[in-house]
């Protein structure tokens, strides 16, 4: 830190982190009603917005660079989770979890990704991705320790239908009001709004469409307001992925048990359905039939073989964070699409910054290595089995209608991470440790009642083998 805005700015950090979240903690140790009000705020800070882009946070050594981490940002949600976590310590700290179940899972990738550094051309730069990627895991303790109940379920859904509420509202103004063709929303890119709205509006489709629940009406309403706001982005992958991930969940849930409230709720969903996509048809066309869409098609290539190129380079990683400072010269990687440019007559500015692969795959690969990527499919694949299991396990409950929805929700992520990098942008890695979290929780909650009904079923037998004998 060598400006004086960093050394009041880590002065500030210090206060707020070791100071004000602890003292805030303490006064709320026995007070249940702060702890809703701050998962509520938590809920809410994941859009990072009111009615435009922002960082809410400070940053330490912030660059102008192009990567997924531009410098040491500490964000305003990691406050807040911290202060509803040392209110749990304190409140009562023996069922205080502090690794919950898969958590360290993502520690683990966290480790390999570092590796990295061995061979990375900007060390500060996989420091900066590390601290991003650790702290970022407040947020699934904080919230796998406050999900006890059903009630606290509930209050989560309810939390983020309120925030994608209004997260509408700054794209409708965005849209027709600033006449905006992609609209962003609060977010760095109008991809990762679109897909943040698919990971959760899976979930809250899933649950409105389920059993009869104080506040399912709501949760369709916070659907219908997801899908209008990713036909705002008119991201191509996304609105696919949302349809997809739409038809899904619809057929689970019928297939779970057609009741006439899935019925009926199918059918006024796909009339609002209808009616939309006939006032957009036109644009949502003329989107898919965009001019740039060939060359961004040809980018994506070339930046995929550009990360082949690294990994073949270096099996075990280029260097978390540092595709984009490979990418550019003097490293060779790039060169290839600077020829494509002079073969179509442009010009090749050698000081422009070229961009970072698409695919998170492709960059964990080119960054990382093999042995991070396929911990990041083990992590991804564990998450998603503990989702289908409790789905089966509490059908017919809010539960599992919770775990139908993540499991679609983050699985079409999953998909769209193919041709899109948003698991890497703050917003959607926030909602997705609220899911990792949840996810645990419920899977802590599964483990228990298959305990129970084992124990159940062994004392049943005993009993059985009892009469059996005496008789």
């Amino acid at each position: 830190m060598e400006s004086a805005s960093d050394v009041l700015k880590f002065t500030i950090l210090v206060f707020l982190f070791f100071l004000a979240a602890p003292a805030v903690g303490f006064f709320m140790r026995k007070r249940p009603r702060w702890h809703r009000i701050t998962f509520f705020l938590i809920c809410f800070l994941t859009i990072e917005g009111i009615f435009e882009p922002g960082e809410w946070g400070l940053t330490l050594d912030p660059i102008l660079y192009r990567g997924h981490s531009r410098g040491f940002h500490f964000y305003l949600i990691e406050v807040a989770a911290s202060a509803l976590f040392f209110a749990q310590v304190f409140g009562n700290w023996r069922k205080v979890k502090l690794l919950p179940p898969g958590l360290f899972l993502y520690f683990v990738y966290c480790s390999l990704s570092f590796v990295s550094i061995i061979n990375a051309p900007e060390p500060v730069f996989v420091l900066m991705a590390a601290l991003k990627a650790v702290k970022i895991s407040i947020i699934f303790v904080a919230g796998y320790n406050f999900l006890q109940t059903d009630e606290d379920l509930r209050f989560l859904l309810t939390s983020m239908a309120i925030t994608m509420t209004w997260e509408l509202v700054a794209v409708m103004k965005m849209k027709y009001v600033g006449h905006i063709y992609q609209v962003p929303g609060t977010f760095e890119h109008q991809n990762a709004l679109a897909m943040f709205a698919s990971m959760i509006g899976m979930v809250f489709l899933a649950v409105g469409l389920g059993p009869k629940e104080k506040g399912a009406n709501f949760l369709l309403f916070a659907f219908v307001a997801c899908a209008a706001i990713v036909q705002a982005t008119l991201s191509r992958g996304a609105l696919v992925m949302f349809a997809v991930g739409t038809i899904g969940v619809v057929l689970l849930s019928l297939i779970d048990r057609p009741t006439r409230r899935r019925i009926g709720g199918t059918a006024v969903l796909a009339a609002i359905g209808i009616f939309g996509i006939l006032m957009t048809f036109n644009t949502i066309v003329g989107r898919f039939n965009d001019y740039g869409n060939d060359e961004s098609k040809r980018t994506r290539v070339m930046l995929n073989a550009a990360s082949r190129e690294m990994l073949r380079d270096y099996p075990l990683g280029i260097g978390w964070n540092n595709f984009a400072r490979v990418i550019n010269k003097p490293f060779p990687y790039g060169d290839k699409i600077d020829d494509w440019q002079r073969a179509n007559g442009n010009p090749v500015d050698p000081a422009y910054q070229k961009g970072v692969v698409e695919s998170v795959y492709w960059l964990i690969l080119a960054e990382t290595g093999y042995q991070t990527l396929a911990c990041y499919v083990v992590l991804m694949s564990v998450f998603l089995l503990w989702n289908l299991r409790a789905m089966m396990f509490f059908r017919h409950h809010l539960v599992g209608c919770v775990s139908l929805g993540i499991a679609i929700g983050c699985g079409i992520n999953y998909v769209q991470s193919t041709l899109e990098r948003v698991l890497t942008q703050p917003r959607n890695l926030m909602l997705w440790m609220l899911m990792l979290a949840t996810t645990a929780k419920i899977e802590s909650w599964r483990r228990v009642e298959a305990r129970k009904k084992m124990l159940k079923t062994s004392a049943k037998v005993g009993r059985n083998e009892e009469v059996y004998q005496t008789a």
